[in-house]
């Protein structure tokens, strides 16, 4: 974006230059400038279809659809700017070309934003609405008005610089492009993670066999949804279902992450630790300090499928399909909204998908909606079918982000404070429990189940709202046929949950007075492990 130069004779050119008309050259730097911006502002799809070096937590595969779309996108956005180039440089003074030069600086809004949220992934300083939040207070009202005035003063000269600060990175565009290209001849592969194997063959079901339905509703906090309560909530399923349920009060999940606790609670295995590597999850066996694969060690699934027991899973955020698929009878799981930010298996849903993630926060949550509405649905499906005797369903709210409104009974894309997203989003696991219930009544298996209730964690940032940290989880047991209210007292790590479904499949535990024994006998009080990586919370 540089005025345009005048025609000068060539001197001491080499042999066989070709002179290019300057009105030629100016052009091709417009075009490399567009191009470069038109990139940028698709950083996020094309991060992850192209440059993400690990797709262990990918759920579906880059297809050539999707990187055609993301060509078409770039190609098609860089001839907007390179057409609004073109304008300006036919108006030098007044209302159009100050226009264009701001709206050409709000693009490097969209990979602004991506910049923040990948180090959130890393570092969680500053959250969307909290951005907004802080955009309020009026020093920082002040220090935009006063950098608006600036670039309405120079916004050519502004303008300008950028230009020439983003061209630099036209090798960045040149590259993707070709990376595209080669990915779709199938010259270069960008898919990291083999398919789930097929599930096993259904097994004959014995009638009048225990059967287990264990609920993990995600960051779940004991002292927030049952003792210390906002006066406003209510959780009536919650309170129903402790009810009838053998509940402890001091109960605490393997981990303060859900990478570590859960496979924790798959496993039964104490783990001090976990880490992708390549397709498979690490993990750090805190009992031996050896490093295991978990695909090579026993799971409360495949030693269920011993027993003769039917499984399924409903999960989110963990490729249970590719590391459990060979123990599982039935699986559905969700990746997290930033590891799959705009996938479709069509080129038009691509096409969408990709320019709806330049609005980020919006289109995020709309993921988060989509993965709460589906693995509840799945979960309705497999958890009243009585071919299935082990179902986890570790269903995604109250996690953030925030997206259900109580008093409307509806969802939203639109940001709330810290306090406000979760105990909304409580809200919302407690009337999922509510259709799981009522789902498993009609299908004739509320009585004829366990169903075990509990988080991997608790709130993690339940200091943003009364400065407490409260590691406790729900831990609430209920036989089949219900029964009585019954609180638990003594501490307990959940690790223990692998165990007890396997006693229950046994026949060895029996009733609730049974559980209670049974607990009695082997809880132990092992708080969790705290070490902390945001990119898996």
């Amino acid at each position: 974006m540089n005025p345009p130069a005048q025609d000068t004779p060539a001197a001491n050119e080499p042999a066989g230059y070709i002179p290019l008309p300057s009105p030629l050259k100016q052009k091709i730097k417009d075009g490399m400038v567009a191009l470069t911006m038109a990139t940028w502002c698709f950083l996020r799809p094309m991060s992850h279809l192209l440059y993400d070096g690990n797709r262990y937590f990918d759920n579906l595969p880059v297809l050539p659809v999707e990187l055609l779309a993301l060509a078409v996108n770039i190609l098609g956005v860089a001839l907007l700017i390179f057409l609004g180039i073109g304008v300006w440089r036919r108006f030098r003074t007044g209302v159009v070309p100050l226009v264009l030069d701001l709206c050409f600086l709000f693009l490097l809004v969209f990979p602004a934003d991506f910049i923040r949220s990948q180090t959130m992934l890393k570092q969680p300083i500053l959250t969307d609405t909290q951005v907004v939040g802080l955009l309020k207070q009026p020093m920082v009202m002040l220090c935009i008005f006063v950098v608006l005035m600036f670039l309405i003063w120079k916004h050519r000269w502004v303008a300008r610089a950028v230009a020439a600060a983003i061209v630099v990175t036209f090798p960045v565009t040149l590259l993707t492009l070709a990376k595209i290209l080669l990915a779709c001849c199938n010259l270069m592969d960008v898919n990291g993670c083999p398919n789930a194997v097929p599930p096993p063959p259904l097994l004959p079901v014995r009638e009048g066999r225990p059967r287990v339905v264990w609920m993990i509703f995600d960051e779940t906090d004991y002292r927030l949804a049952f003792v210390q309560r906002p006066a406003r909530l209510a959780l009536p399923e919650f309170d129903r279902f402790r009810q009838e349920a053998l509940s402890a009060d001091h109960a605490y999940a393997p981990a303060d992450m859900t990478i570590i606790s859960m496979p924790a609670l798959i496993s039964g295995r104490r783990l001090s630790g976990t880490f992708p590597d390549g397709c498979d999850l690490a993990l750090k066996l805190a009992d031996t300090h050896v490093t295991n694969e978990w695909t090579a060690l026993p799971s409360v699934f495949s030693q269920a499928r011993e027993l003769g027991v039917n499984t399924a899973l409903v999960g989110w955020s963990i490729p249970y399909a590719r590391l459990l698929g060979g123990s599982l009878n039935y699986c559905s799981w969700y990746a997290a909204s930033f590891c799959e930010p705009a996938d479709s298996t069509t080129f038009g849903g691509s096409i969408q998908q990709q320019i709806a993630s330049l609005a980020w926060p919006f289109r995020g949550r709309q993921i988060f909606i989509n993965m709460c509405q589906n693995s509840l649905k799945d979960s309705l499906s497999v958890s009243g079918d009585p071919k299935y005797g082990l179902i986890l369903l570790h269903l995604p709210p109250p996690h953030a982000p925030g997206v259900y409104l109580p008093e409307k009974n509806q969802f939203t894309c639109l940001g709330m404070s810290r306090p406000a997203s979760y105990f909304n989003n409580l809200v919302l696991a407690d009337h999922e429990l509510g259709a799981l219930r009522r789902g498993m009544e009609t299908a004739g298996q509320w009585d004829k189940s366990w169903v075990i209730l509990s988080a991997d964690h608790s709130w993690r940032a339940s200091q943003s709202y009364d400065g407490v940290r409260d590691y406790r989880v729900p831990f609430l047991i209920k036989p089949p046929g219900g029964g009585q209210s019954l609180t638990y007292s003594n501490p307990l790590n959940t690790l223990l949950t692998h165990d007890l479904i396997l006693a229950i499949l046994q026949g060895q535990v029996t009733n609730q007075p049974s559980a209670a024994s049974w607990l009695d006998a082997h809880a132990e009080p092992d708080l969790p492990v705290t070490q902390r990586d945001p990119r898996f919370e």
